[in-house]
Parts: structure tokens; sequence; C-alpha cells
């Protein structure tokens, strides 16, 4: 029942009384200010370190490319890409979380929101598993093997895979749907990317990161000491995660990472947008120039999702 601050150099044991907002998780990095007394540190302040805007990070780095792609560069730095997301303002993206192929009412609802779509349709649908409403098994592929009725169009698909599909258990990053789940489908749709968890997106300037995790409720679970008072846990979760720069900041027990693409998680500098494909209700908070999204899962919040408009980044609920 004791907390301790450490780092290599040693231990010392706390006393807490009073907590800055955010979800106080082991292995987060905080700041404690208060007195040192009988081998006890006596904190009257504990909190995150403040949030840097990436606007802040690039004036040190220039044009360095942290994001990832081809680019050495960072697109950031490009005007004329600017100009082309500004004017482009019928780009859309459709976010969809657990998208399960083994329920017929997900599948009906799906249709209803292709057929809503057949005029205009979005730049790019993002779907998120899980695919399957139970956890996998033959059944489960079966089922993932079998669908082939999303429409052909210039729109991309985007499938990222949730904690319960096919793969190799839950360390994250991971990896895509296997190739043979998935072939049948990619020759049927030829825009349809099959990708990691978490991923990235370039779209133009901007930098947006996908996680299908159940992150919230973890972190809740996890944390030191619940915030009191006026219970706002996604503005407290979306503060803790920038904070920390980190898409899990959680003890590895809780939360398990392969270590060598742990950089695949960082948040440094802070991206554009993050879409938290989370099973807890829908949010939409933007936090020091970074648009925070959680679409909620389709099935259990009434068939609901998201529409991030980036020429002003915006984003409706659907």
């Amino acid at each position: 029942g004791k907390f301790y601050l450490e780092d290599p150099s040693g231990t010392v044991q706390l006393n807490l009384s009073k907590f800055h907002s955010g979800l106080y998780t082991e292995s987060c990095f905080v700041l404690a200010e208060g007195w040192y007394e009988d081998s006890v540190f006596h904190v009257n302040a504990f909190g995150f370190p403040p949030t840097e805007p990436s606007s802040t990070t690039r004036a040190y780095y220039g044009n360095l490319n942290f994001f990832g792609g081809p680019s050495t560069t960072s697109v950031k730095a490009s005007a004329k890409l600017k100009q082309l997301e500004e004017e482009n303002e019928d780009a859309m993206f459709v976010v969809v979380s657990d998208v399960w192929l083994d329920s017929v009412e997900v599948i009906e609802k799906i249709h209803l929101m292709f057929s809503g779509y057949a005029a205009m349709p979005p730049t790019c649908f993002i779907f998120c598993g899980n695919f399957s409403s139970a956890p996998y098994g033959k059944t489960q592929i079966k089922s993932l093997k079998g669908r082939k009725d999303f429409h052909s169009w210039y729109s991309r698909f985007v499938f990222i895979p949730g904690p319960e599909d096919p793969g190799p258990s839950t360390i994250l990053p991971r990896p895509p749907l296997a190739d043979h789940i998935t072939e049948e489908f990619r020759q049927k749709v030829p825009f349809s990317v099959f990708t990691t968890n978490p991923c990235r997106i370039q779209y133009c300037s901007q930098e947006i990161v996908v996680i299908r995790e159940d992150l919230v409720n973890k972190m809740c679970r996890n944390c030191v000491r619940l915030p009191s008072g006026n219970l706002d846990i996604p503005n407290h979760f979306v503060k803790t995660v920038l904070s920390q720069g980190h898409l899990t900041p959680l003890p590895l027990y809780v939360s398990p990472v392969f270590w060598a693409y742990d950089y695949a998680l960082r948040l440094y500098p802070v991206p554009d947008v993050i879409i938290f494909a989370d099973k807890y209700d829908p949010f939409n908070i933007s936090n020091t120039d970074c648009l925070c999204i959680n679409p909620g899962s389709f099935p259990k919040s009434g068939f609901t999702f998201k529409v991030y408009y980036p020429s002003n980044r915006t984003v409706e609920d659907r």
C-alpha cells in the first residue's frame, strides 16, 4: 500500500496528498513538489510534465521527419500539401470500431452506411477490429474470409486488427491480419490496406495515429488514484497519454510491448489526430493542438461512428 518514486539512482517513499488532473499509473513520468522529512517525501503537488505542442518541437528540430514514411523531411513543411489539404473540402475519413463481420445486424448497418455514401464516397474508411463478436477460433477465420460485400469504390479501406482478432497474443504493436485471411478480399477490393495496430496515416500535411485497444478502462483500473470530483474520464485520459508521449503509459505486466518496436507507440512530436478506437463511450477532445477521437464500439453504442474532415479539422458524429 505504499508508493515510491524511483529512478536508476534509488527510491524515495512518498506521502501523496494533492493530485493534479490525469490518470496516474505506475511507470508514468511525474513532477512531484513537496518537502522531504524522516526519509519520506511529502508531496503537496503531484502532476504530469507539461505537453509540448508539435510547433514547439519543430522549432527545435526543423524539418526532421519523426513520423515515418518514405520522406526524410517532414511533410509538415510542404506549403503545396497544406494548400491541397485546405482546398479539398470533400475529403473525409469514416472511422468505425468493432466491425463484427459475423453479426447480421452489423453487416446490415454497414450496407446502410455504404448506400448513404454511394453518391459521395469518403477518402478513406478506417475499420477497426474486433472483426468478430467472439474471441477467435476456426469459425471466426471462416467468417472473416467469407466477406465480399465491401464496395469496390476508389475510397481506401484501412483495416486495423483488434485485441481479440487472430494474431500473436495481446502484445503491442500487433501485426496485420494474416495474408491467408485477407488474400481474397484484397483481390476484390484493390484499395484495401491491412495494417498494424497501432498504425500511422499521413494525409497531405496531417499526421494521424490510430490505435485499437481498450485503454480507458485499463488506465482507470490501474491508476494510483481515480480523479475525485467531476469524473470527466476522457479528458483525464487524453491529458495523461499526451503528457506521457506514449500510447500506453502502463506497466509492462498490464500492457506488454515488443521492446524493439516501442517507438511505434511514441507520440513525440504530438500528431495532429489520434484515433483511440476504444469500447468506452465516444468522445472528441482537443488538447495541445491534437484532436483525439474515440468512435466507440459500433454495435454497443447504437451504431454510431465518427467522420473526420481534414480540410477544417472537424469531427461529426453519425
